[in-house]
């Protein structure tokens, strides 16, 4: 039902005013005439007139009082206008409120407001602990101590055997945190450095290593997926973003006094989000779902087909040397060449081309051409998505003989072309040239090829999916937020705006210089540093927008590493540096679930996250937000913001909503239009009566001498005089007939006879 605003009430209501102000005048008269007889006196003959031809029924009855033949045009005009000029008054009376309404809108100026942390209601916020007071710690190894730490190493010779032990200050050095806390807070109160972001779940863990003895170790459990809302919105500790990717770091507060219309302010925020880029490699998997999917869920007439990528695949090959990285670099050029050398590979073992990619001289593959995918190392799911980086997965590896795999491809082969494209490794230097590149193959959602929805799995149903190489990395940045808040709690804490920060200079960015150890010992630190910072020891700068993260996944070390769904190094407590590259793993390795703590963002498990994916998986676009979509899921659940704007009842200046009234002017036409005819006739007035042309006492002689009761008085009866009181005691009271046929004069003076006819009032016109 369509809600009535306050305008539309109020020009009903003076619609309603306006039938009733013609209602009743127009029944009034019909009432009063069922009791009256053709015999009156006659001053009730002239107030009758009176009240009769004030209503409009002489207009429709087309009566004698409103005939335009044989009348002055001078009364027929001012009659005309005196109808159009009520009729334009009755028309402003409703269409005039009907251009009011009601606006929230924001004060011209700020309000200097007290904040207070705010709690929601929603699973983040349930499955939250209460922040510790850990410190952040540090493990770099055993054999060499972190920048700015000691380690001691004592050996002891025990017979043939030398004994060490090792004991290290996992403490970081306060000044590098200050460096890096001092650079954030220098862009605003609100932006985070990396020693403000916690685990969102942890444990008290060991380390029989250091002086301190124990660390905050992380720990993980999913709270909620958060992929299908497709917004961006506030939860415990971040500000997540499902419409582009990535997450904000803020312990959120907001007004602690309630105001009515609610309030408005912008904060810089630190975010951290990945950024994906996919290719297409121009074959699919195809297969038809078993005749009884009640017994069965394995797929039959399991192929390859070739759309393009291998029987027109592009030639002389890439570059196969390790790219550095640095801080610019080709996302999908990486994943293009990920992608040709896969694409080889399958070739060489489908013995469709010779092993030497520098030599193509042969290509036994036509578009559309199938090769059977026979005893696969790899689950496929009809009802869920896949990621690994693993290239060349999907082919039974482990065989090798003159029909099947004769060149001898290994997996091998295949992580030659994930290094290709990550370009760091473990054994990468760690410094800010090591930029964290992920690359994995992406197994798209099935779609079905006969044209029915993709959301029936009928029996024998033919089906395809799509494979894509997506090659991903990690960038900090800052952007500016508009937060509303109207209400108590977390939950009416709404992001109305989230753009990149506009810099008048951009911002110093740094990461620790570390270039002889390795990013399998040390992870560097990373952060903006302030404006003023002179060069720093064991710290590589560079101005820009934004930073992308050192870090590596290689198929060598990480899966052995990776299984735990966040970093653990035994003694280090250090988020800020860890928790994107576990994420962005966590991306590249979508799976259904199988007892893990993470959620199952194959879609397994939810069809409606499926039909997402199926919806994204037709493009190569669609393909790569897929895997910035899972990042920032997995990274929301894993990781909480700990610095806010404005700690408890400290003041910021938030801009408050108030409510105004506004008008439409369009609906302000008929009343503007009756304000000049009304203007214009009050000047009519006043200027002609300056010109004595008229006037009160005119006005009254000429309704003396229309009134019927003088009328009849004067022809009738021969009175003459003004119709003062004596003028009512003498001739009022005489009775007069009219009819149709004509009038009758009846001499006397008003009698009993006549107030038992209704006619009380003349006695008091008489007496009065």
């Amino acid at each position: 039902m369509t809600s009535l605003t306050v305008a539309e009430v109020s020009g009903l209501i003076a619609a309603g005013v306006f039938i009733l102000q013609l209602l009743l005048p127009l029944s009034l008269p019909l009432i009063l005439i069922a009791f009256l007889t053709d015999e009156n006196s006659i001053i009730s003959w002239n107030v009758l007139a009176r009240f009769l031809h004030s209503t409009l029924w002489p207009s429709i009855l087309g009566s004698s009082t409103a005939a335009a033949s044989g009348v002055q045009k001078r009364l027929t005009i001012t009659g005309y206008a005196q109808t159009i000029i009520l009729g334009v008054v009755s028309i402003a009376s409703i269409v005039t409120p009907l251009g009011l309404y009601d606006s929230i809108e924001p004060a011209s100026s700020p309000t200097a407001e007290p904040f207070a942390y705010i709690k929601g209601t929603s699973a983040f916020s349930y499955g939250t602990p209460a922040r510790s007071d850990a410190p952040f710690t540090r493990n770099c190894g055993l054999q060499r101590a972190c920048p700015g730490t000691s380690l001691n190493k004592t050996c002891r010779q025990q017979g043939l055997l030398e004994n060490c032990t090792v004991v290290y200050d996992s403490l970081g050095p306060e000044h590098l945190q200050d460096v890096f806390r001092d650079g954030a807070s220098a862009f605003g109160p609100s932006v985070s450095s990396i020693f403000d972001m916690q685990y969102r779940t942890f444990i008290n863990g060991t380390d029989p290593y250091s002086v301190l003895g124990w660390y905050a170790k992380p720990s993980y459990r999913s709270l909620q997926v958060l992929i299908l809302d497709e917004k961006v919105e506030a939860v415990e500790g971040l500000i997540v973003d499902m419409v582009e990717g990535g997450i904000g770091f803020r312990n959120h507060t907001a007004p602690s006094k309630a105001l009515k219309y609610g309030s408005t302010w912008d904060e810089d925020i630190l975010f951290i989000q990945p950024e994906t880029q996919c290719v297409p490699l121009n074959f699919s998997i195809d297969f038809q779902l078993p005749s009884d999917l009640e017994t069965s869920l394995s797929v039959v007439n399991l192929v390859l087909r070739d759309h393009g990528g291998l029987s027109n695949i592009v030639q002389p090959r890439p570059s196969i040397s390790i790219p550095v990285n640095g801080q610019e670099f080709d996302l999908r050029q990486r994943a293009w060449n990920a992608a040709w050398y896969n694409n080889f590979l399958t070739l060489a073992y489908f013995n469709a081309t010779d092993p030497d990619p520098t030599n193509i001289t042969r290509l036994d593959v036509t578009p559309g051409q199938t090769f059977k995918l026979e005893n696969a190392n790899f689950t496929l799911g009809y009802r869920s998505i896949k990621s690994t980086i693993s290239l060349g997965e999907y082919l039974n590896l482990r065989v090798n003989n003159s029909t099947i795999n004769p060149h001898g491809i290994t997996q091998k082969d295949f992580d030659l072309a994930t290094t290709l494209c990550g370009g760091t490794t473990s054994s990468s230097p760690s410094t800010i040239t090591s930029a964290l590149i992920g690359c994995g193959l992406v197994y798209g959602a099935a779609n079905r090829t006969d044209g029915v929805s993709p959301l029936r799995t009928d029996p024998n149903s033919p089906w395809s999916i799509p494979l894509y190489i997506c090659a991903s990395a990690v960038k900090a940045s800052l952007k500016t937020v508009s937060f509303g808040y109207n209400g108590t709690g977390l939950d009416a804490l709404s992001i109305t705006s989230l753009s990149q920060k506009t810099y008048p200079s951009p911002p110093l960015w740094a990461v620790e210089d570390l270039p002889d150890r390795s990013l399998a010992d040390v992870q560097p630190l990373w952060g903006i540093l302030p404006a003023n910072t002179t060069s720093a020891v064991n710290l590589s700068t560079i101005a820009g927008p934004s930073l992308y993260l050192p870090g590596y996944i290689d198929t060598t070390t990480t899966p052995l590493t990776g299984l735990a769904p966040v970093p653990v190094s035994t003694g280090q407590n250090l988020p800020g540096v860890d928790f994107y590259t576990q994420s962005l793993y966590r991306a590249l390795s979508i799976s259904s679930p199988a007892g893990q703590p993470y959620a199952d963002y194959s879609g397994w498990t939810s069809l409606a996250l499926y039909a997402k994916w199926q919806a994204l998986s037709t493009t190569a676009t669609g393909a790569a937000k897929i895997i910035d979509l899972v990042w920032t899921d997995f990274a929301a659940n894993a990781m909480v913001g700990t610095k806010a704007a404005a700690e408890q009842d400290q003041v910021l200046p938030v801009t408050v909503f108030e409510r105004r009234i506004r008008y439409r002017l369009p609906y302000a036409v008929p009343g503007i239009v009756v304000l000049v005819a009304a203007l214009g006739i009050v000047g009519g007035v006043v200027v002609l009566g300056c010109m004595r042309r008229t006037g009160v006492g005119r006005l009254k002689g000429f309704l003396e001498r229309t009134a019927v009761g003088r009328v009849l008085g004067l022809v009738l009866l021969g009175e003459e005089g003004e119709m003062g009181k004596d003028w009512v005691e003498k001739v009022g009271g005489k009775r007069v007939r009219i009819t149709e046929g004509g009038i009758t004069v009846e001499p006397g003076l008003l009698s009993a006879e006549m107030k038992r006819d209704g006619h009380e009032n003349d006695s008091a016109e008489v007496k009065g």
